[in-house]
């Protein structure tokens, strides 16, 4: 620009002083070497003016040559680098759309022509994983550990490697530098824990857990609901080897979340067995309160051993107190009006369960045993073989055979973390897996029941009198079929 204003300032002088040499004409006279010259004034004027001129097209000529490769370089330059980024951006919609082959070769042609080694490496190995190129992949990304810039996003590159290869500790390893490094890194906390929870570590887990709580990773409910299963799990484990500290833990674990059963149970069992009756009683009345659970009963009722069947059954009915309105309570309440022999009081609380839908397992025994107790021992018989074929409550499924509660795999507990945690459900495992439950009362249960008493027989008719027809009766479905959990 600024050249462009001296040409044009120097036309205008130049045409200014060709109008005053035209109208005021003269001579001019020199001498040079013992020559002498005269001319007119105008012709010497513009002799002078094309001396000028010539001289600053030389000095251009000159200037253009001597910066001329500079600009050559500088357009050579932008041509690659337009090039390069091309070859960049179809890379990226290469491996975008899965064409893994097209993204490696266009990313090898970015690195070529840019001089960007963190772009194009990073791109290298997004397209080699495209192309399912692990060892490729890997190997970028390691390149990509040398610079400080690109460290995080190398060691989510790799942990997601090692994660498709089942290499949890290579994952574990890669997300807690990552973890370390990048406070905001959300993925790196879901990486290690998962990681962590996948290995059993559960102390890692909840080191984790807790930091990823503080940098506000995981809601506050989820934390503690996942808290509290991770420490019933590690409870488990480090009860062969120490039980006060399996007893510490189990005891947090239902701190966390009262409404986990498991923990519970297994706080209640570990406080019985050091003794501390009243405080597992606590811990149980608790959780009752929270989320009644049929393996909370159990632990209860058999938390004293030396206690009377009378006691217990008074303990129980304190028991269902705590939630009465609960459909668990009410079969507790059931379960001592049958062992009482109170049949008009069973009567009064089974009916209505008995008429919300079809009956589980858990009823049709229990209206084996009222009718046992009416002194109905066909009826009762009926009811019996209709609760072997029909469908068994989920919940019950957690007391095996053998009275134990919640008797789950290490698999069961992982997937109970984020089951539990996130979604504030229990799972049952052994009813998934079709596992024999607990059944729902003892098979000597019918011929321990009491005998009906005089008061028993002038009572109304209610849904337990009505005789069950058997489930391979002509147009009498199976109720339990293709259901877990049947009681046998």
């Amino acid at each position: 620009m600024i050249r462009l204003i001296l040409a044009v300032v120097f036309a205008l002088l130049t045409a200014a002083l060709g109008a005053f040499l035209a109208l005021n004409p003269g001579h001019a006279s020199f001498e040079f070497l013992g020559v002498q010259t005269e001319m007119p004034f105008v012709v010497a004027a513009g002799g002078v003016i094309l001396f000028a001129f010539l001289m600053l097209v030389i000095w251009w000529g000159i200037y253009l040559l001597w910066t001329s490769p500079d600009k050559v370089k500088g357009f050579m330059g932008r041509r690659r680098r337009e090039q390069g980024y091309d070859a960049l951006e179809k890379a990226l919609i290469a491996s975008a759309a899965g064409d893994g082959e097209a993204a490696v070769r266009q990313a090898a042609r970015a690195d070529a022509l840019l001089d960007r080694p963190a772009l194009s490496r990073l791109l290298a190995a997004r397209a080699a994983e495209s192309a399912g190129n692990l060892d490729g992949a890997q190997t970028h990304y390691e390149a990509l550990l040398e610079d400080q810039r690109t460290r995080v996003v190398a060691r989510r590159g790799l942990a997601q490697l090692s994660s498709e290869r089942g290499d949890l500790g290579a994952t574990i390893d890669h997300a807690a530098d990552a973890f370390q490094q990048a406070k905001g890194a959300r993925w790196a906390f879901d990486a290690l824990f998962d990681a962590q929870v996948a290995k059993a570590r559960w102390q890692d887990a909840l080191t984790t857990l807790t930091e990823g709580e503080r940098r506000k990773h995981v809601a506050p409910d989820t934390g503690r609901r996942r808290r509290s299963v991770l420490l019933t799990a590690a409870a488990l484990e480090a009860e062969t080897n120490d039980a006060e500290t399996a007893r510490e833990l189990a005891v947090s674990a239902h701190r966390a979340a009262p409404g986990f059963a498991p923990a519970a149970a297994l706080a209640a069992r570990l406080l019985a067995d050091g003794r501390r009756h009243k405080r597992a009683a606590e811990v149980l009345e608790s959780a009752w309160a929270a989320a009644p659970h049929p393996a909370l009963a159990r632990a209860f009722q058999d938390l004293r051993k030396s206690d009377t069947k009378a006691k217990r059954m008074e303990r129980l009915k304190a028991l269902a107190e705590l939630n009465p309105d609960h459909r668990e309570s009410r079969l507790i309440l059931i379960q001592t009006a049958l062992e009482e022999g109170d049949a008009p009081a069973a009567r009064t609380l089974l009916d209505p369960l008995m008429e919300s839908g079809q009956p589980s397992s858990r009823l049709c025994a229990l209206s084996a045993r009222l009718a046992r107790l009416d002194g109905k021992d066909e009826l009762a018989r009926r009811w019996m073989t209709r609760a072997s074929h029909a469908g068994a409550d989920a919940d019950w499924s957690d007391i095996d055979p053998e009275g134990r509660l919640f008797a789950y795999t290490p698999d069961d507990w992982k997937r109970m973390v984020y089951v539990f945690g996130d979604e504030n459900r229990l799972t049952h495992p052994r009813y998934e897996r079709y596992e024999r439950a607990a059944g729902a009362v003892p098979e000597t249960a019918l011929l321990d029941a009491p005998r009906p008493v005089k008061s028993a027989t002038s009572r109304t008719a209610s849904f337990a009198d009505t005789p069950a027809r058997m489930p391979d009766d002509p147009g009498v479905p199976d109720e339990g079929e293709g259901k877990p959990g049947r009681s046998a």
